[in-house]
């Protein structure tokens, strides 16, 4: 009698402490106008303080999402400079319980172990928060922090593995057919490299007779080497003087392509029925940057390269050429301009300052992404989310171009440029 008063005691004052959660009359309003004073983003104007206003709050699943109004003298770079403060100051170690938190709990004699075991769950997570600015202050509270670690998992044609979002974990794709060409940057041992990896085994998979790979490892071959001998790769680089042969030879079968397209009488690959596409991976285009060659010699060679990145980016995408260009040192200009603007997606994972992720994204924010690999920003023409990345293995690679390794045989290479016989130009259908 008395555990069945007492248990329904304390599933009721549960119930009650969730309900205020869920309805909003416990949240972190409060909190987030002191932290805002305290950390100096109300504005003084003489006898007056201009403060962040609320505008609108509104209770999702996986948090809350707050819209505040600006004060004059402020900008969206001021608040974002204090994100970490903003998020360490909600982190106090207080339990506000949900009423989903309630449902897997059984009223049975181990109630009260449950109980204090959901509590210390609930200390030890961490909310986290994402800043947005559209006209107004956008601060999203996230309930539970993001996945450190996510699968990979199946894109379908041309779409592939992004990421998954906080919300619900939801899927994101990028649709090579929609956007062609690609940018992802970020500091070292993020996730670039695994992030290619992933994409160019989702194609293997789901357009095993239609991709072409041009590949560029400016890495010295440890990141690429992998795809060397599969049916799929046209022309491999681990040099910057194989890498311009590479893209010569990129550039070429694009120009008779475009040749053939127009002998159809279409404006592009798409109207014409011509399934095949081309991908030119650079992994590590900073290596491809004239400002840092050694001499005259090399200075032109690295124009030459980055002339016609530039060229199968302006005139690439209707003829089913994508570029992919990934760099661990965003800097000045380690990306060209052209492939840069004509680049609608871009990616980067964290960077060590806000002038390194306007190289990648033309914006901050890369800069305050957490020390976890794999998360990173992604950002379209239409919108811009924080995700985390697949992780591929070694075994899901190897798994994966398996059935596309192509007898050992006598290639053949063109070694008059660069002087090496590591480039292998297959031949393709419009050679």
């Amino acid at each position: 009698m008395i555990f069945e008063v007492l248990t329904t005691a304390i599933m009721g004052g549960l119930a009650f402490q969730a309900h205020l959660s869920k309805n909003g009359l416990s949240n972190d309003s409060k909190k987030l106008n002191k932290i805002f004073s305290l950390t100096g983003l109300n504005v003084k104007d003489g006898k007056q303080t201009l403060t962040t206003q609320l505008v609108k709050k509104r209770n999702y699943d996986w948090g809350t999402e707050y819209r505040y109004r600006i004060p004059l003298g402020r900008s969206f770079e001021d608040y974002l400079s204090k994100q970490k403060s903003i998020e360490a100051g909600l982190n106090t170690r207080s339990v506000k319980l949900q009423l989903r938190d309630l449902k897997a709990l059984k009223l049975d004699s181990k109630i009260l172990f449950n109980i204090r075991s959901l509590y210390q769950r609930k200390l030890t997570e961490q909310k986290e928060i994402e800043l947005s600015y559209d006209g107004m202050l956008v601060v999203r509270v996230y309930n539970e922090p993001m996945p450190k670690l996510v699968d990979m998992f199946e894109g379908k044609a041309w779409e592939v593995p992004i990421g998954i979002m906080r919300e619900k974990n939801k899927y994101i794709l990028h649709d090579f057919e929609k956007i062609p060409h690609f940018v992802l940057g970020g500091a070292t041992r993020y996730g670039k490299s695994n992030l290619i990896n992933g994409i160019i085994t989702s194609l293997i998979k789901q357009q095993p007779n239609n991709i072409k790979l041009h590949l560029i490892d400016l890495k010295g071959g440890v990141e690429l080497c992998d795809y060397e001998k599969i049916k799929q790769t046209v022309s491999i680089a681990y040099e910057p003087e194989e890498a311009l042969v590479v893209l010569e030879n990129a550039f070429n079968l694009m120009r008779q392509l475009q040749q053939t397209v127009k002998k159809t009488g279409k404006k592009n690959v798409q109207q014409a029925g011509i399934k095949e596409r081309h991908f030119i991976f650079i992994d590590e285009v900073g290596e491809l940057n004239p400002e840092e060659a050694v001499d005259r010699e090399e200075r032109e060679l690295k124009k030459q390269c980055q002339k016609y990145m530039s060229q199968i980016s302006r005139l690439g995408a209707g003829l089913g050429f994508r570029l992919v260009l990934a760099t661990q040192y965003p800097t000045g200009d380690v990306i060209p301009r052209q492939c840069k603007q004509n680049s609608d997606a871009k990616l980067c994972f964290r960077v060590q300052s806000s002038t390194a992720s306007r190289v990648v994204l033309d914006e901050t924010g890369a800069e305050q992404l957490p020390q976890i690999k794999g998360r990173a920003i992604y950002q379209t023409a239409d919108k811009r989310v924080i995700v985390q990345t697949p992780l591929i293995t070694p075994d899901e690679i190897q798994s994966t171009i398996d059935p596309h390794i192509r007898e050992v045989k006598p290639v053949e290479t063109i070694n008059q440029k660069a002087g090496t016989n590591s480039i292998i130009i297959e031949k393709t259908g419009l050679s």
